[in-house]
């Protein structure tokens, strides 16, 4: 009995282990391809096969910066490759699944000329939207303020290129309560240490 119970387990583990070793990094895919690509990076999987999920595009193709793509555990960065004869319109929506919390997201684009508008939305149809972050003309970094996620959401890209060669997406985990706590002891020692210092020059030069 105790051998069969053994096996079972060892069985159930190996299936639990198998879907994560075959899950593919985002940072090793060449060409992102609607209703097919799926990959993971840190805690999220991304989709571009659920449904109401896609690429919408005029005349290239999309894939990763292989580079700029990383991801640790709740901090996550992906970059897109635009290989594309400029002007160039494409938009994008794919799932995103992972922890459920509060997050904040930004986007932004390197070099030449265009826009970014993006929407973080509860579906696929965006019906349901947590935010929607200002258009991006510049293409320097804007950040939302944490937005509550469900443990699954999609994002909503629309995208104007007309001359960049790539264009990102973050999504920043809020730091933990403990975390910030242990931050304000530490101003707080750095102050009073500050203070003392101060407390004892002054008092040696009255002296």
């Amino acid at each position: 009995m105790k051998k069969i119970t053994t096996v079972v387990l060892a069985l159930a583990m190996a299936l639990a282990i198998v879907p994560a070793a075959m899950a593919t990094p985002c940072s090793t895919i060449a060409t992102i391809t609607s209703g097919s690509t799926t990959c993971t990076d840190g805690s999220f999987s991304f989709s571009w096969a659920a449904p109401g999920t896609g690429i919408s595009q005029g005349n290239g193709t999309l894939g990763f910066n292989s580079f700029k793509t990383t991801g640790a555990g709740a901090n996550v960065t992906l970059g897109f490759q635009v290989t594309a004869t400029y002007p160039v319109d494409i938009d994008q929506v794919y799932q995103v699944t992972g922890p459920a919390g509060s997050y904040m997201f930004d986007n932004g684009f390197t070099g030449g000329s265009g826009s970014i508008e993006e929407v973080i939305c509860a579906d696929a149809g965006c019906d349901h939207v947590l935010y929607s972050m200002a258009l991006n003309t510049t293409g320097a970094e804007e950040f939302s303020p944490l937005v509550s996620v469900g443990s699954t959401f999609y994002i909503d890209k629309d995208v104007t290129d007309a001359g960049f060669s790539e264009f990102n997406d973050s999504i920043d985990a809020a730091p933990e309560p403990s975390s910030l706590v242990l931050l304000g002891t530490g101003l707080a020692g750095a102050a009073f240490l500050l203070f003392r210092r101060k407390r004892t020059a002054r008092a040696g030069s009255v002296a």
